[in-house]
């Protein structure tokens, strides 16, 4: 059963996050390439501090409780998820690859991002991004399905279209089920556990190793 009233509350939060990102990029935009790598980073991470700030501030029960009730077995279901995640996007990854050359988009311009800014974009790939999509994608639809693959399913396709909505070509779609498997899997960990600490814990995990390993390899 869908409840419609909490599904566009998690429609009207994808919308927060959209315009908070435009006001973030109109006010803080003309910096973001700045022949001064200072600068530049830290007008992109005042656009990715703005939009936690705002979302946090309209979570701010959920973030609270969730702190408080929060238990060690979390963690060990949000890292169980995490590498049933990671495998399946991996399938995927690979079946895509036998097919289409290159890599998705976005991941194109995280690396070419990460290589020039990496001071901003360490921070707002490991902890930023994670804490604005767990809140976007996960928190604000929880109580809309009671079903939990449903929520899983949905919430993960919502979460791999944001993924490639930079580049929506026939090719770059395809994306979408390697980044809404992982997507699905954080769900699931979120659903286990009612606490949106085991997704971020696991969303922060794996953007940390993806980073770590486009530094040092």
């Amino acid at each position: 059963m869908v409840k419609l009233k909490e599904l566009f509350k998690g429609i009207g939060t994808i919308a927060i996050y959209v315009v908070v990102a435009i006001l973030g990029g109109l006010l803080f935009g003309p910096f973001y390439f700045n022949a001064n790598i200072l600068i530049a980073s830290l007008a992109q991470l005042a656009t990715y501090s703005l939009l936690v700030f705002i979302l946090a501030l309209l979570y701010q029960k959920r973030l609270r409780n969730d702190f408080k009730s929060f238990k060690k077995e979390n963690i060990k279901i949000a890292l169980k998820n995490w590498i049933l995640g990671l495998g399946i996007m991996a399938i995927f990854n690979i079946l895509i690859s036998m097919f289409i050359k290159g890599m998705a988009t976005n991941e194109s311009l995280n690396r070419d991002l990460l290589f020039k800014y990496p001071l901003s974009n360490i921070i707002s790939m490991i902890f930023l991004g994670p804490i604005s999509e767990e809140i976007t994608f996960r928190a604000s639809f929880k109580k809309a399905f009671d079903n939990k693959y449903l929520f899983c399913i949905v919430t993960g396709l919502i979460f791999g279209l944001a993924h490639v909505i930079v580049d929506i070509s026939l090719t770059q779609i395809l994306y979408i089920i390697p980044y809404g498997a992982l997507g699905f899997f954080m769900a699931k960990a979120f659903y286990e556990t009612d606490n949106i600490y085991a997704s971020l814990i696991m969303h922060v995990i794996h953007n940390g190793i993806c980073v770590a390993l486009l530094l040092l390899l």
